[in-house]
This record gives structure tokens, C-alpha cells and sequence, in this order.
């Protein structure tokens, strides 16, 4: 279900990259690549109970006191109910959605809502999203870990944390599959431990045999 999404974006558009994915049985649109990365890399969030795309519409008045809405890419609800509006935009605009958003604030974050009434304090606070934080590296380690919670192997876990709890100092991803029988879970277990934050990786970008990591 498309939970509080005031739209659905058209399926298809010639210059931009649109489609869908499901977090916690809500679908969540993205309409182009770095919309689809920033919500691969806030699903990966262990902290988060909910997240909802294409909401929610706050208002705000421009330079010339005028209402203006804007709908927010996605909006984040934490476990301890902390709600955090979130627009997608790339770096060079971030100048103009500072103003924006501080526009937003200092109306005290006014929704609107659907059958057209407002809700004043719909949301604690609104923070920017740009590829500066949903980097490639960043969206590709978010989806090889997100399978790795979907293939998760219990005992070749333990091994592998019984193996890093033996090292200190840095050391490499790589380092952690000799002599290991099953690779594949190996590199699951690896990257659960990253999940966990057992371990940390140390160089920028997609995680591979070269990365090198150090025990938390």
C-alpha cells in the first residue's frame, strides 16, 4: 500500500528514472536515480519504524508573502516517533532549499492535508538529501547489505565474529575469507557485522576484498 502519498508518479518518463520499491509493506516511489538511492540508503536505517514517499505537503510563504506548497520526497518516522521530512535535491540547489526549508520551519512545518485542511507541527524537523549522502558507493553497499539480512546464516556469523574479536588494527575485507569453506556466506556474515557495526569500514565507496576495516 501506498501509505499517505498524496501521488503516484507516471510509471514512465523519457528523462528520468521512475519505479518503486516496499519498505515494511509500504511502497515507496522514486522518480528519478538519486530519489531511488536516498531511499535504498534511509531503508537501511535499523532506527526507523516507517517511511512514507510524496508526503507530506507542507506550506510556506515566499519572498513576496504568497502560499506556496511542497511536497516532500519522503518523510522518516524514527521508533521513538520522531518524525523528519525529507526532500531529495542534487547539491547545486541546496542554497535554494536552505531558504526553502526555513520557510517551512518558521511557519511551523503546516501540512496540508488531503480533504484540505492544515495540520500545524506535522513534522519535527525537515532535513536536505543530495548525492553528497546517497553516493553510488553508499547505495551499492546498502543493497549488498540489505541481501545479506535476507540471507543471513547464524552460525557462519559467529564464526566470523569469533574470528574478528581475535584482530586489532586495520585489516582488510578480504582478510576475513581465508580459509573459510562457503565464500558466499562468508561475505554474508562480513557484511552483517558491518550492518551491526562491528565492524567499520575505513576506505570510501562499494565495499570489496580491498576495503579496509578495523573492529569497533
Amino acid at each position: 500500500m501506498a501509505t499517505h502519498a498524496v501521488r503516484k508518479p507516471p510509471a514512465t518518463h523519457a528523462k528520468t528514472l521512475r519505479g518503486s520499491s516496499v519498505f515494511r509493506n509500504t511502497v515507496l516511489f522514486h522518480e528519478s536515480d538519486l530519489e531511488r538511492r536516498v531511499s535504498t540508503y534511509l531503508q537501511l536505517r535499523k532506527d526507523l519504524k516507517a517511511i512514507y514517499s510524496q508526503y507530506p505537503v507542507l506550506l510556506y510563504r515566499d519572498a513576496d508573502g504568497v502560499w506556496c506548497e511542497h511536497i516532500c520526497d519522503y518523510c522518516v518516522v524514527f521508533e521513538d516517533g520522531h518524525m523528519v521530512a525529507v526532500p531529495v535535491k542534487h547539491a547545486r540547489k541546496t542554497a535554494a532549499m536552505r531558504d526553502l526549508m526555513a520557510r517551512i520551519k518558521a511557519e511551523g512545518y503546516l501540512r496540508k492535508n488531503k480533504n484540505g485542511t492544515v495540520t500545524a507541527g506535522a513534522v519535527h524537523d525537515i532535513r536536505l538529501m543530495t548525492e553528497r549522502e546517497a553516493t553510488y558507493g553508499a547505495y551499492e553497499n546498502a543493497m549488498r547489505i540489505m541481501r545479506a539480512r535476507r540471507m543471513r546464516d547464524d552460525d557462519e556469523y559467529e564464526r566470523a565474529l569469533a574470528i574478528v574479536q581475535t584482530l586489532s588494527g586495520y585489516f582488510r575485507f578480504g582478510d576475513l575469507l581465508r580459509n573459510c569453506r562457503d565464500h558466499a556466506a562468508r561475505r554474508t556474515a562480513i557484511l552483517l557485522l558491518i550492518d551491526d557495526r562491528v565492524l567499520v569500514p575505513e576506505t570510501p565507496g562499494p565495499i570489496d576484498d580491498l576495503t579496509v576495516m578495523v573492529r569497533r
